[in-house]
Formats: C-alpha cells, sequence, structure tokens
C-alpha cells in the first residue's frame, strides 16, 4: 500500500487512514505523514485545557468540527471552521500585535464567566491562515443553548466595547488613508477598514476615477472662487 501523501510504501499493517471529516479522510497514510500534518484549527472545550486538533489527516474532536479551505489566490487563503452538532454564535479575527488584541483578550475572558455561569457548553475554535499574523476565533456552542448564548455575548461585548470602530482601524488601511476616504466620502459614514473595503469593491474598476475627481474637488474647493 502507499502514502497518499509522500508515496512512501507502507505495509497494511501499518497503515493509517485519514480520520473523518478531513481532506485525507479514508486514504491510506504513514504513521509520519498521519500524525505530522500542520494543524489547521485548534478547538479547546468549554474549560478543557486539552487542544484538539483538525489537521488535513486527523480529527481529535471525533467529528464535532472539521475544517474548509478558502483560496483567496493561488499562494494565499485561510481555514473556515464548521459543525453540525454546535451553532456559531460569534466570529474574530486575531490580529498579531494589532490594538485590538487586549480587547479581545478581555472579550474571551468575559465570555467564558458568562457561559460558566450560565452552564453553557461552548467551544472555542481557531483556525489558522496562510498569513502568520492572522487567524480566526470562533465561538460555538450546542444548538439547543444558542438562543441563551447570543443573548450571553452580546452582553460580554458591552462589557468591553467590543464594537468600538477604534478596534477596527489600521488593518488594511493605516490612519491617515483611512481619513482621507472619509474625508471624501462624507456620505457613507466610514468608521472602519471594513466600511472603506465595502466602498472601494462597490465602486470596482472606477475606484480610482472616482478618488482623483473627489481629490480635485477638495483641491478646487481649498483654492476658492479665484483659484489662489
Amino acid at each position: 500500500m502507499k502514502c497518499s501523501i509522500c508515496d512512501e510504501r507502507v505495509k497494511r499493517s501499518e497503515t493509517y487512514f485519514g480520520d473523518e471529516g478531513t481532506f485525507y479522510e479514508g486514504k491510506p497514510l504513514c504513521e509520519s505523514c498521519y500524525y505530522e500534518d500542520e494543524p489547521c484549527a485548534t478547538v479547546i472545550y468549554s474549560n478543557d485545557e486539552q487542544p484538539y486538533i483538525i489537521s488535513e489527516t486527523r480529527n481529535e474532536t471525533e467529528g464535532d468540527f472539521r475544517v474548509k479551505w478558502h483560496s483567496t489566490d493561488p499562494w494565499r487563503g485561510y481555514y473556515e471552521a464548521m459543525s453540525e452538532k454546535y451553532s456559531l454564535v460569534n466570529t474574530a479575527e486575531l490580529l498579531a500585535w494589532h490594538e485590538s488584541e487586549k480587547m479581545l483578550k478581555d472579550f474571551d475572558e468575559r465570555i467564558r464567566e458568562l457561559f460558566d455561569e450560565h452552564e453553557i457548553d461552548y467551544a472555542r475554535v481557531f483556525a489558522r491562515s496562510s498569513n502568520v499574523f492572522y487567524q480566526n476565533y470562533d465561538i460555538y456552542v450546542k444548538r439547543d443553548q444558542a438562543l441563551l448564548a447570543g443573548l450571553l455575548v452580546t452582553k460580554a461585548k458591552n462589557d468591553v466595547d467590543y464594537d468600538n470602530p477604534k478596534w477596527y482601524r489600521n488593518i488594511v488601511f493605516d490612519e491617515t488613508a483611512l481619513n482621507k476616504l472619509i474625508e471624501l466620502f462624507p456620505e457613507r459614514e466610514i468608521k472602519t477598514d471594513y466600511d472603506a473595503i465595502r466602498l472601494l469593491k462597490e465602486l470596482g474598476d472606477d475606484a480610482l476615477i472616482e478618488l482623483q475627481k473627489r481629490m480635485s474637488t477638495k483641491e478646487a474647493e481649498k483654492r476658492g472662487p479665484s483659484g489662489a
């Protein structure tokens, strides 16, 4: 038998098979490829400190969760976690060295306190991307507890000022660029990088032309009627 990853010959008695819910599900693997594949996501259940790994060969959650790769271009992309047993109640982006890190740490601590207090069965899923400075942080709960959990998420967000626009700046645009877009498109009420990205997507190929037109108008306004 041949390993599906490295093509090494493997004795039938020493063959591993990809776990259910993985890319190599049911396919023959050698021991090294089965155990050494890089994790796609890490799942932590409630207060269990044991991390459960999902890779392209292993799924230590016994089918509770699985992951799907989304390609944004030939070299980049990210993994998305999915579950049929749990409901997603919040998702966030963890950005290394970004000012939102501390707020998300406070949110994580607060929501866990609330979930424990109300006996919510939950799981935190950290899914990686091709960007080493970014990963998804998702919170799932058992489906029959989703309504209460959603209310608790809202409370935790209020407690840590989660929705303050300052946490969602300097991700794609620096402060100068974002402020310029705010100035040029006042009708769009841009507050975060996500607002700016949505605007540029809507403008599409006309984005550059529209930016140049509005910048020219602003310059003319500054010069005044005399052109001085």
